[in-house]
């Protein structure tokens, strides 16, 4: 078998509710992009992969495809290791780090869906076979809008036999935070378990240590399964003290791009919990390798996915192939693109996704679906920050 063809398929989706603000201040047409790299063989097998970059950068992901599409054409997309050597030597000196990483470890995520494909395996069973055959899901969402929405969100939840909710509190003043916070609770009814995202690698004035400090002092009665980024993502000398000035796990990385950044949050003791994305830390062996070192460290994972089904689907079968994982994060902003490519729609059962049994990653794009989510030009995503000063929050 030989690989035929790589490219690279932009896709746009309507993204989000009407009553949800994140589709107002984030996106003005209301649709989201994907870029699906797809790569196909002389025998018929074609694999699919998503970048989380394809969501922000849609043509970006799309001239780094086709830059370093003939590396692989003629190789044997079983061969995944050699393959992936050719391409990451070829961008040695412009993509070692970043944006690129994720498009390379789309790529892998085909070579291992046609290998599964062709095995008749799923991608777990190629990634050293399962550690667990179910793992507890989180809804992720929890985005600002109205108190009764916010409400109903949570009550959504509960009915849908999730194990836990995260919500976003993203330049929001302390008193909004416990407003927020305590209102999810009240809502969820002890039912299931809460984790708060304070994304301070997404605002233009992120908390400062004193600040982080005095919000997870606010939020400890809360019994928080974790506060997320609550410092931005490089400071992590910071992480480190404020996770040893509080009972609240600290949680991040979900930025990180190569097994070596992730690392260095491994060794600083910056994080009780790491988030690693396949869609962006460079592929699934990437993920698996990174969940190692945690494990190693007495670190636990807990999943970052938030592009739509291909790259979902790529995160759950490197976790069910990771040991110290403990989460899976279902992204809950409506998004049809999250999952129309899935061959086994989702399914909870005890609060936990199953095992995918489909060979391959299990997805799947028509020419039918292709039509539907045709790429509407100047399709892209920025993250719901407003452009003026954000409210400072913590006096210092």
């Amino acid at each position: 078998m030989k690989i035929s063809a790589v490219r690279c398929i932009l896709l746009s989706a309507p993204y989000a509710t009407e009553g949800d603000a994140e589709r107002v201040q984030s996106l003005a047409s209301g649709f989201r992009a994907a870029a699906l790299v797809k790569i196909e063989t002389d025998e018929g097998i074609y694999g699919f992969g998503e970048p989380f970059a394809g969501s922000f950068a849609p043509l970006v992901v799309r001239e780094i495809v086709m830059q370093t599409a003939e590396l692989l054409v003629g190789a044997s997309p079983l061969d995944i290791a050699s393959c992936m050597r050719r391409v990451q030597h070829a961008i040695r000196y412009w993509g070692r780090t970043g944006l690129v990483q994720g498009v390379i470890g789309a790529m892998e995520m085909a070579l291992f869906d046609i290998k599964g494909k062709a095995a008749g395996l799923p991608v777990y069973e190629l990634l050293g076979g399962p550690t667990a055959a179910a793992l507890p899901v989180y809804a992720s969402g929890g985005n600002d809008k109205p108190d009764a929405e916010l409400r109903r969100e949570m009550k959504s939840y509960v009915a849908a036999g999730y194990s836990a909710v995260k919500i976003r509190v993203i330049n929001l003043t302390e008193q909004q935070v416990l407003s927020k916070v305590t209102l999810c609770r009240e809502a969820l009814d002890g039912k299931l378990g809460l984790a708060v995202d304070a994304v301070q690698s997404n605002v233009l004035r992120p908390w400062t240590l004193k600040e982080a400090k005095r919000y997870a002092e606010m939020l400890e009665p809360f019994n928080l399964l974790w506060l997320e980024e609550p410092l931005p993502p490089d400071d992590l000398d910071g992480l480190r003290e404020l996770r040893r000035s509080t009972s609240i796990p600290i949680a991040g990385a979900e930025t990180a791009t190569t097994v070596m950044e992730a690392n260095r949050y491994i060794r600083a003791e910056a994080l009780d919990i790491l988030q690693p994305d396949a869609s962006v830390i460079g592929g699934m062996r990437n993920f698996v390798r990174t969940g190692m070192l945690a494990d190693a460290a007495g670190m636990e994972l807990a999943v970052h996915a938030w592009c739509g089904g291909v790259g979902h689907m790529a995160n759950y079968h490197a976790a069910f192939a990771t040991p110290s994982c403990r989460y899976l994060e279902m992204s809950s902003v409506y998004n049809p693109l999250r999952d129309a490519v899935l061959v086994e729609p989702w399914k909870l059962q005890g609060g936990s996704l199953a095992l995918p049994q489909s060979a391959g990653l299990g997805v799947q794009l028509t020419p039918e679906m292709e039509k539907e989510f045709a790429f509407r030009e100047g399709t892209h995503y920025r993250f719901g920050v407003s452009q003026s000063e954000p409210p400072l929050g913590v006096p210092k």
